[in-house]
This record gives C-alpha cells, sequence and structure tokens, in this order.
C-alpha cells in the first residue's frame, strides 16, 4: 500500500496542538506537548510531532522517509544497502512541526520500519537536518535517521505479565503503588559483561543460567558471579555520543530526486564504546544501538522479562539515568531551549523550561515502562538553576521529587520506581567530602535511596590505615544505612583506584605481592565482602569487573578534542592492571602492539610521560607531540605526530575495553572466592532484616589499640525474631589471633553458637576458642535458635 499523509487526522491533531499552544508553552500544557512529541503508531497510522522553536523562522518543514528492504542486516559490520526514499510537507502550527501519516512500515521485533528525519528549508532554499530527540528507535546512532517503532505491539506481548501482576497483589493501596528496594544490587556494564557485549547476549547468558539451575547443572564460578541477587543495575543504556570523524554509521550515496527513489546508502554496525555517560539527552528514550546484537530495541526486554522470571526468584532491574547534564554534542542536536550554558561535563540542562522539563520526565517514563523496577540517578547534585535576583545557584530538588513521581503502566499496572539517587553536594566545593552528608534527598523525599559515602570514587581500600581513618563514615552507615547503597566496589571506586600514581600512595601490600594483586585483593576481599553482604545495613551492592577480577578502566572511543587526554589519565592502568604475563598474551593489547609497543615497560613509560605532559601543558596535543619527540631516550616507537598521537588514544581505548571484558577474564576466576562471595549474597537474601539500620543492641567496634592489625567485631539482633549475629574481620595489617570471648561480645553460652559464614582458609567451628586472622580473613557466628 502506498504511504500517503492522512490528511484528516493531520487536520484534526493540528487543531489539537494549536488550542493547547495558545497561550504558547506553559507548565500547564508542557506535559500534553512531550506525551506527543516524537513517533506514535496506531493502527494504520503513525503520528509524529516535533518541538523546535526555529520552526517560526523556517519556510517549510517536511520529513523524508527511507523505508528499508524487509531483510535488512543490522549485524554486517558494514554493507551497502538500497531503501526507498519519500519526502512530504509537514504542517506547522507555532512551534511544532507534525503530520499523521498511512501505511508507513513500522518497526518491531522481526524487523526495521522506516526510517526518518526531519528537514527545515529556509527562505533561500537552504536545508537543514533535524531529527528526532524523543524517538523509540535510533539503530544507527544519534546522527542518523531514526526508526518508526511500534513499541506498544512488542510491549503487550511480554512474557513477565505474571511478575507485573504480583507486584499489583503486593501494594496495599493504589496510593501506595511504590516498588519496595531489592535486598541486593549487582551492577552491569552491559558493553563488558559478555564477549559480545550487548543486551541480547546477557539476557541470553541469564537465560543459560536459568536452564542450568532448572537441570541442578554445576555453574562455573563467572556464571555463580551473576547470581545471588534480587536486583540488577544497569548502567546507562541511553544513545550516547560518537567520534565525529570516525563513526558516520548512516550516509547516502546519491541525492534522491522524487518520491519513491531508490537510493543506495553506506551503512555501518555502531560499535562505540563507553561507559554510557556521555550522553546528550537526545534520544534518551532509545536504547544504545552498539549493545544491540540485533538493532532491535526488544533486547532489554527480553533482559527484563528474563530477570523478571528467574527461576530461584524473581530479579528487579534498576536503570541508572543521566539527565543533568549533556556532552557538547548536543548542542548540534537540540534546540538551544535545552541548555542553561556551559559546565563541568558540557552543558548544563534549562531544567527551568517547561518542555524541556517535561520532555525528560517523559523520556524516563518512555524507557522505563520497558518494565524496570527502579532509577539510579546519575550525579543528582548537577539539577541546578541560576537564580539571578540573589545571583545564586539553587538545586533543583523539587524536580528530583517530580522524577520520583512520574508513574508508569506495565502489562496493566501502575506503579512508581524505586528511587536511588547519587548525590555528592556540595560537590564540587573543594570540601566536598568532608561536608557532604549523602542524605539530602533521603531527607527530603524519605522513600528513595542514595549512594552512600563508602561506594563514592574517592575510596582506595589499598592504603594503609584505610579502615582506620574511614571509619567515621563506616559509623554513618550504622545509623542511615537503611536508606544507603552500600558496599565497595563499583565503576567508579575500581577507577579511581587505578587513577593512583603507586609511588605517590601508601600500598598495603599486605593484600598482594604485586600491584595488580593488591588491586585484586582490595576490591574483591573476602572480609569487606562478609562486612558488607552479611552485617553491615544498606543495599550491598557489587560489580561484575570486581567479583570476576577483572581489570576495569574508563573507556570511550567517542571523543576527538579529548581523546589523548582522557587516554593520559588512566596511565598508572599499566601498572595496576597489567603484568608482563598479560602484555604477552596474543589476545590482548593487539592494537598498540601494532602501533609499536612490543613490551610494556615501553607502554608504561610512554604513558606515565604522556600523561606528564598533558600535565605540564595544560593539555595542548601539538606541544605534547613536541615533547615527545624531544624526550631522550626516544620512547618505543619514535617519531610522534598528532595523528600518531590520537591514533595512540584510539588503540588505548579499544584494547582497554576489550581487557575489560568479563567474558576475557573468565579463566583466570577465583573459585574459591566465587564460592565465598555468593554464599555472602545468599545468606543476605535470606536475612533481609540486616538491611535495617542498626538499633540499641548492635554496634560495631575495631580493637584497640591496633596495633598492627585491624580488627573488626560486632554483634546485630534481629528485633522481631531474636536472631543474633557476631561479626569478627582482620580488616588490615599484620596475622593476629583472636578469642572471641574475650571481646566484649555478648556471648554468655558459647555452646549456643555456631559459624554461619567464614571467608576461604579459616577453619574455626567454635566462639571460645582461639581463631587466627590473616589481612582479609573474617568470620560470621550465628546464635542457635
Amino acid at each position: 500500500m502506498k504511504i500517503s499523509i492522512n490528511e484528516n487526522s493531520t487536520a484534526e491533531f493540528s487543531e489539537r496542538i494549536q488550542l493547547k499552544s495558545k497561550k504558547g508553552i506553559t507548565t500547564s500544557n508542557a506535559d500534553f506537548f512531550a506525551a506527543n512529541l516524537g513517533s506514535h503508531v496506531e493502527e494504520n497510522e503513525t503520528r509524529f510531532l516535533l518541538w523546535h522553536p526555529k520552526i517560526k523562522e523556517t519556510k517549510q518543514v517536511f520529513i523524508d522517509f527511507y523505508l528499508p528492504d524487509i531483510d535488512l542486516l543490522f549485524d554486517k559490520p558494514e554493507q551497502h544497502t538500497t531503501m526507498t526514499y519519500y519526502r512530504f510537507e509537514t504542517t506547522c502550527v507555532d512551534d511544532f512541526s507534525l503530520v499523521v501519516m498511512n501505511n508507513l512500515p513500522v518497526g518491531n521485533r522481526n524487523h526495521f520500519g522506516a526510517f526518518y528525519q526531519f528537514i527545515f528549508m529556509s527562505d533561500e532554499g537552504e536545508e537543514t537536518i533535524v531529527r528526532d530527540p524523543m524517538a523509540w528507535s535510533m539503530p544507527y546512532g544519534i546522527n542518523a535517521p531514526a526508526e518508526v517503532y511500534d513499541v506498544n505491539s512488542v510491549l503487550s506481548a511480554r512474557k513477565d505479565k505474571e511478575y507485573f501482576e504480583n507486584l499489583r497483589n503486593s501494594f496495599k493501596t493504589e496510593e501506595t503503588n511504590r516498588v519496595q528496594p531489592s535486598t541486593n544490587l549487582l551492577e552491569i556494564h552491559t558493553g563488558t559483561a559478555t564477549m559480545d557485549g550487548t543486551l541480547g547476549s546477557l539476557a541470553n547468558r541469564y537465560k543459560q543460567i536459568a536452564t542450568a539451575l532448572g537441570n541442578g547443572e554445576q555453574l562455573s564460578p563467572d556464571e555463580k558471579n551473576l547470581i545471588g541477587f534480587d536486583g540488577i543495575e544497569l548502567m546507562p543504556v541511553d544513545p550516547v555520543i560518537e567520534h565525529p570523524e570516525s563513526t558516520a554509521f548512516w550516509s547516502t550515496i546519491q541525492t534522491p530526486e522524487e518520491n519513491g527513489t531508490e537510493i543506495t546508502l553506506h551503512i555501518r554496525k555502531p560499535n562505540v564504546t563507553n561507559w554510557g555517560y556521555d550522553i546528550v539527552i537526545f534520544g534518551s528514550a532509545a536504547v544504545n544501538p552498539s549493545i544491540l546484537s540485533t538493532g532491535r530495541p526488544h533486547e532489554l526486554l527480553d533482559l527484563i522479562e528474563t530477570l523478571h522470571n528467574f527461576p530461584n526468584g524473581p530479579k528487579k532491574v534498576v536503570l541508572d539515568v543521566v539527565y543533568g547534564h549533556a556532552d557538547n554534542q548536543s548542542v548540534d542536536l537540540l534546540p538551544e531551549e535545552f541548555f542553561a550554558g556551559p559546565g563541568i561535563y558540557g552543558q548544563n540542562v534549562n531544567i527551568k523550561h517547561p518542555l524541556v522539563r517535561a520532555a525528560i520526565l517523559e523520556m524516563q517514563r518512555r524507557k522505563m515502562n520497558w518494565g524496570f523496577d527502579g532509577i539510579r540517578v546519575d550525579s543528582a547534585h548537577d539539577f541546578k538553576y541560576y537564580v539571578a535576583e540573589f545571583d545564586e545557584v539553587h538545586y533543583d530538588d523539587e524536580f528530583l521529587k517530580e522524577m520520583s513521581e512520574v508513574e508508569q503502566t506495565v502489562a496493566g499496572v501502575s506503579y512508581k520506581p524505586w528511587m536511588i539517587f547519587e548525590d555528592g553536594r556540595p560537590w564540587p566545593r573543594t570540601d566536598w567530602e568532608l561536608a557532604c552528608t549523602y542524605r539530602v534527598v533521603t531527607e527530603k523525599q524519605k522513600h528513595p535511596y542514595q549512594w552512600s559515602p563508602m561506594i563514592f570514587a574517592y575510596n582506595t581500600p589499598y592504603n594503609y590505615t584505610y579502615w582506620v581513618s574511614k571509619w567515621w563514615r563506616l559509623k554513618e552507615q550504622f545509623e542511615y544505612g537503611d536508606k544507603w547503597i552500600t558496599g565497595y566496589a563499583n565503576h567508579d571506586t575500581m577507577r579511581r583506584g587505578i587513577q593512583a600514581n603507586p609511588e605517590t600512595v601508601n600500598i598495603n601490600f599486605l593484600l598482594g605481592n604485586s600491584l595488580k594483586m593488591v588491586m585484586i585483593n582490595a576490591y574483591n576481599n573476602p572480609s569487606t565482602t562478609l562486612l558488607m553482604n552479611a552485617f553491615l545495613p544498606g543495599v550491598p551492592m557489587d560489580f561484575v569487573q570486581a567479583l570476576g577480577n577483572t581489570p576495569w578502566s574508563f573507556f570511550r572511543n567517542t571523543d576527538a578534542k579529548f581523546a589523548i587526554k582522557v587516554a593520559a589519565e588512566d596511565a598508572y592502568f599499566t601498572e595496576w592492571q597489567i603484568t608482563d604475563i598479560e602484555y604477552r598474551n596474543s589476545r590482548f593489547f593487539k592494537k598498540l602492539k601494532n602501533l609499536g609497543f612490543r613490551n610494556l615497560e615501553d607502554l608504561r613509560r610512554f604513558a606515565k610521560a604522556l600523561l606528564s605532559f598533558v600535565r605540564v601543558t595544560d593539555y595542548d596535543p601539538e606541544n605534547i607531540v613536541d615533547l615527545i619527540n624531544q624526550t631522550k631516550p626516544s620512547f618505543k616507537p619514535a617519531e610522534w605526530s598528532l595523528e600518531k598521537l590520537n591514533e595512540y588514544a584510539e588503540s588505548w581505548m579499544t584494547d582497554i575495553h576489550e581487557y575489560c571484558n568479563a567474558d576475557m577474564q573468565a579463566d583466570y576466576m577465583d573459585v574459591k572466592k566465587s564460592d565465598f562471595n555468593l554464599s555472602t549474597r545468599e545468606y543476605r537474601l535470606k536475612n533481609g532484616w540486616l538491611n535495617n539500620s542498626f538499633t540499641s543492641a548492635d554496634f560495631l567496634k575495631y580493637r584497640e589499640p591496633v596495633e598492627g592489625a585491624v580488627i573488626y567485631y560486632g554483634h546485630r539482633k534481629n528485633p522481631e525474631t531474636g536472631k543474633e549475629l557476631i561479626f569478627i574481620a582482620n580488616m588490615e595489617g599484620q596475622s593476629r589471633q583472636i578469642t572471641p570471648v574475650n571481646l566484649d561480645l555478648p556471648i554468655n553460652n558459647p555452646n549456643e553458637w555456631e559459624v554461619a559464614l567464614a571467608t576461604p582458609s579459616v577453619r574455626a567451628r567454635k566462639i571460645d576458642q582461639p581463631i587466627r586472622l590473616s589481612i582479609s580473613q573474617g568470620i560470621l557466628f550465628e546464635k542457635k535458635v
């Protein structure tokens, strides 16, 4: 059937927009506009609405369509393909462009729909491409046409409807439809969690584990690292920035002349590597195509369904979102009204503009409607606005409340998500580490959780005296932990750990006989795991890379301007996380070796020098090249140019991204640690009361005087059941023999106590007998009931 404009529906839609926009965009009508932005498929019609204030200055606005072949293959790295081209003029109403189309092919699970973009035509006939920031699907990234995607038909066939029916039944009233927190969490970076690095492969991994559990089969250590949690937190899955020179994923070979013309396009499968936080707000309702193996957004749904239907208990799914700032690439993609001026991460978002505010909340709702249970809001302290009257910058806590109140409907069930805020205010004030309470949002809203001080980036548990010097922050967890996400290893802490110059920090080499072993044992530490998972309050969170002894660093192949600087900043990764054994391994560091870095020492020398040159030149790439070439003895490889230095940055990012893949490190898993870590998580799941803050009967202390070993010991009691626990661990220092009954612990009858958990190699069985605890060893006793 021929595609065409539905004139009647377009006129009717235009009247609705005109009626609503008579008084301009206001707080009272912004929600209406936001809900209608983008493309919406309804039976044989597809409705489009674009907001852009420059529409008023534009002579005409068109919408271009590219109709793909039904057999378009996404997984080919590069290809030429034929599509059929159409252009139609839209109707303009004030700041809006709209049209309703008949018979457009729409995307679903099995095939791609029409691709579309808007064209602004000036009086002089100049064309400007404007793309849809509210699109459901962007298979070829932020710099390509979006896809018409029938999200409602895909979601209507979801396979976890029973999960949501059970969720509905858990609500006491319709007014109390807030999802409750999970008992623990696993943080996952999709791009490095599996070899393929996609949502589809991650869903398949969990399906394989589910099948193995159902068949009673033994799991491998890396599979065990993915279970024992009732909550999974995905690092951001929104489309991210792209390298302006090397990531053209969509380009037309010839210029179309008339409707129905077949044109040839050169398309590439997106292969952007990024943590996920370098976003442009543009397209945040869509899924990053680089983590889709098929280019179909339903891979996200498949993962959520798999986790909700997991055989040994459903797992809540939390999404990490970034709405408080936008990369500078967003300036070319969004109306200028979206921005409040430059900031630390690029652009500050103008959240006081009513439609910008409503659009961000609508993006959140659309993404959450895939079936997420919770949201982790990155850098909540970035939601700020300037008050000219007082010349002050205020935090927009009201907007954080609005985020919390966004209600979504999934499988016919309406609910509000579990909210988690990362809020470090007064960051970036110089005293923020001392001044931050990590409680501002929880005190204002009551129901949300915040990231605790122990999981912010500045924590480096390989430093001597760490467990004494951080005691004041740990004590806060006793009192406020019931509203905190806790733990010790995550994407931020592990990255900060590898950025330190080993020559300037007091490294605790009792953790290992090499920097790599120190790093592994600092962030996958049995006594700390026992403390966080089996004793302290809060929702303890683990990280896939930490559990798997997998290296971790920052990586992104999306930046031309700062690529060299970003690569240089993690120079000490070469000392903390790479040994000669790994560097000689033929499957690692292929690009760096091809560039001429034949051995690790040459790479270390160059990487550290590059970091120094970045600092002394205040990041002047041309001066950096001069300094490199002037250095004696010359680096290996020698003879550097700016082009070669950029190639180094790209090679670094590619190789580090591959090296940090959990599957690439699966052969090096510590089986005993994997088993122990799982046992602590399972213990937490059985003892959810531990998430509550300490009562008057609970305590944790360290033995004084310290005398070379930081021995933590403590007691907890379940106020409802009377269950009691005693925790003892050597957090750092020399090996010590400890007799629990000699500590000031409530042990009246030693025969009433039995071992519940013990770190690997601890063989103690009785609480009244001496126990030798080396660093990182601990034991948990449970009173028999």
